[in-house]
């Protein structure tokens, strides 16, 4: 048996002492391996407790103990307090009051050892330093289970098998002990198990360590030299805005030729616009604080020879190992050109779309009907259809908006069909009062109402053999809906105050800006009247719903009215047929008619400017194109505004906080439509 012991202490000694030099190695020469280092001291520490005199063959392990005993179990106490410690590093995993409780019981244990005087069986010493192994075994199991949940998985599985053995051999040697026998398990083989297991485990450590680290600068390699070699602007900033580092392209753009010449700088300071740093700075100051990305954006900077840089800039947060903020990475394109050439095109462009009115009144003329301007698929399609009923005799119901061009369809109609040459009479049931409109409709008999002083003939009875244009016929007074509806239904009808039926051959066209069927539903028009009426339906499309057609009609109005004014207009700005263009038109046609007649009286020269009134015209679109940077501008200025509880002059006010002139940031507050609320501290728009 005392060979057996022998073997496993030299065995020990000798895994021991190699597992030191390893990893004492490892530790020295390579960055922040804390794990390497501490197991390689712990591993020096066993090997020096088994070198040292053994106990049993030289030293008596007895009370009172010698001078050599005691300097032995130094180090088995080192290789406890060690052990614990290489855990917590290990892991990740930490409990100060664990490592308390191990360092306090390893130094009672010891000092209990030393002052014990009196060999009488198991001693408290031993049961002290026992606990304190159960401590390790706990702390160790319960870290190799963190690592496990906290996706370590093969780093706390070899953890709580070294523990788990390490374990049942200690419980072994424990046992023996006990009984006062000699130990089956020596001291010596759970520390040899527990050195040989972490061992490899360190060792597989370094190794895919050593394969991660040959990938990560395989790909640092190919991001330096793209980064060196792209087009692009790369440039890295610190917290502070300053720049930590420039590609090749970036400070070839800001005309440096080393790099030195601009690390350290300031890039707000010195080389973004001076109409923009101070917004932009305070912008960058508010993401680093809130530790929020940076939106992608556009900028100006200036350079060394004061010319402008157009810069798309997108962003990127840089974050330390230990998970704080380090700065950020911008990456810019350079729109300079690009933008220069558009906004040339744009001039350009400009110039040539100044529309000239001439060539379009020509293309005007293409049009299928001289009175109907527009080549949109919307109004040839109504075209279309009123010339395929204009050969019949169907009634048709003209529906569109107030404005749309009802009434030219209705000529149309009657232009194209076999009455083009009979009467075409035309009557608006919402000018008539609601008392004549009777008379107005079918005629009156002398003497049948106070004024009649002779008899009269109605619009029904011109309009024999040709055509009646009823417009607005949603007006019609529910009273009179019916004797309508006869004549509808058999051409029949009485004058007021008369007996003699008329019988009249009449075309009817109706037309409404009103919804017919919600009207039936209130019980203000008649269902049978309107599907007398609806025999051949023809919506007319609002012109917001035929925008291409928009230039043709404001070049037939131009020349239209300008003939009339005496003036000649041949062009006009393509920033107003764009805005012409953009508009709703809830007036529609006519709304254009009044908008272009207005502009031809006011206008002077060759080009037509529109005059607008503010009532016509929405800047809703203007107003509420805030860009994104404005929006974190005001979100910021907000926040500081609430720090320094609304005080904005003197020290500790958001102007000085900002950067901003007192004056200055009262305008922007004014433009960002911020002010504060009486209690609250907030902005309304």
């Amino acid at each position: 048996m005392d060979s057996f012991f022998l073997s496993v202490a030299l065995l020990t000694a000798g895994f021991s002492l190699l597992s030191a030099a390893i990893n004492l190695l490892g530790g020295f020469y390579t960055e922040a391996e804390k794990a390497d280092l501490i197991f390689g001291f712990l591993s020096l520490s066993i090997f020096i407790f088994i070198i040292l005199p053994p106990i049993g063959f030289i030293l008596k392990d007895t009370a009172p103990y010698s001078l050599d005993i005691i300097i032995k179990r130094v180090f088995i106490w080192t290789y406890y307090l060690l052990l614990s410690r290489f855990i917590e590093v290990y892991s990740g995993y930490r409990k100060k009051f664990l490592s308390l409780a191990i360092f306090f019981l390893a130094g009672l244990s010891y000092t209990l050892m030393v002052l014990n005087r009196q060999n009488a069986g198991f001693p408290l010493w031993g049961y002290v330093a026992q606990g304190g192994m159960a401590i390790i075994l706990y702390y160790g199991i319960t870290a190799g289970i963190y690592q496990v949940k906290n996706k370590q998985s093969k780093e706390g599985k070899w953890l709580l098998w070294a523990m788990a053995l390490y374990g049942i051999l200690l419980l072994g040697a424990f046992i023996s002990g006990l009984r006062g026998q000699v130990p089956f398990f020596p001291l010596h083989l759970n520390m040899l198990a527990l050195i040989a297991i972490m061992s490899i485990r360190m060792r597989l450590n370094s190794i895919e360590k050593y394969r991660l680290e040959k990938i990560l600068h395989w790909r640092d390699t190919k991001w330096n030299l793209l980064v060196q070699n792209m087009q692009l602007m790369v440039m890295e900033l610190d917290k502070h805005a300053s720049i930590v580092y420039l590609n090749p392209y970036a400070r070839e753009k800001l005309g440096y030729e080393k790099e030195e010449e601009v690390l350290g700088k300031n890039w707000f300071d010195c080389f973004a616009h001076k109409e923009e740093a101070a917004l932009l700075k305070s912008v960058y100051q508010y993401s680093m604080s809130e530790e929020k990305p940076l939106a992608d954006f556009t900028s100006h900077i200036r350079i060394h020879n004061e010319k402008k840089m157009i810069i798309n800039w997108t962003n990127v947060l840089l974050i330390n190992p230990d998970d704080s903020l380090k700065g950020i990475m911008c990456i810019g394109m350079d729109n300079t050109e690009l933008v220069n050439a558009f906004e040339q095109v744009q001039l350009l462009k400009n110039e040539l779309e100044k529309e000239n009115l001439v060539l379009r009144s020509e293309k005007t003329g293409t049009t299928p009907e001289p009175e109907i301007v527009g080549q949109s698929d919307a109004i040839l399609y109504a075209i279309q259809k009123s010339k395929q009923v204009a050969k019949t005799n169907a009634t048709v119901l003209l529906m569109g908006e107030t404005g749309s061009g009802k009434e030219l369809f209705a000529n149309l109609i009657h232009r194209t069909s076999y009455r083009c040459n009979k009467p075409f009479v035309k009557v608006n049931c919402a000018t008539l009062p609601s008392d004549l409109i009777e008379s107005e409709l079918f005629g009156h008999e002398k003497g049948s109402f106070t004024g009649a002083l002779a008899s009269r003939k109605g619009k029904f009875e011109l309009a024999d053999t040709g055509t009646i244009f009823l417009d607005e016929i949603g007006e019609l007074p529910l009273a009179l809906q019916p004797k309508l509806l006869r004549v509808l239904q058999s051409g029949e009808f009485e004058r007021i105050g008369g007996h003699q039926v008329f019988k009249v051959d009449v075309r009817i066209i109706a037309a409404t800006n009103r919804n017919l069927d919600e009207e039936i539903r209130v019980g203000k028009f008649r269902e049978d009247l309107f599907y007398r009426l609806n025999v051949f339906p023809i919506t007319v499309p609002p012109l917001r719903q035929r925008k291409e057609d928009v230039p043709l009609l404001v070049s037939h109005f131009v020349q239209k009215y300008s003939a009339r004014q005496n003036k000649t207009f041949n062009e006009i700005s393509r920033a107003d047929m764009q805005r012409l263009s953009e508009y709703a038109w809830p007036g529609n046609i006519r709304e254009l008619i009044n908008l272009i007649e207005r502009s031809v009286i006011q206008s002077e020269g060759n080009v037509l400017h529109l005059i607008w009134e503010e009532r016509h015209y929405s800047q809703q679109t203007a107003e509420n194109e805030t860009t994104m940077l404005e929006e974190v501008e005001r979100v910021h200025i907000l926040k500081i505004l609430e720090d320094c509880k609304w005080k904005i002059n003197g020290d500790g006010g958001a102007a000085v906080k900002l950067g901003l002139h007192p004056n200055t940031l009262r305008s922007r507050l004014k433009k960002l439509h911020i002010k504060r609320v009486r209690n609250r501290e907030k902005s309304t728009k």
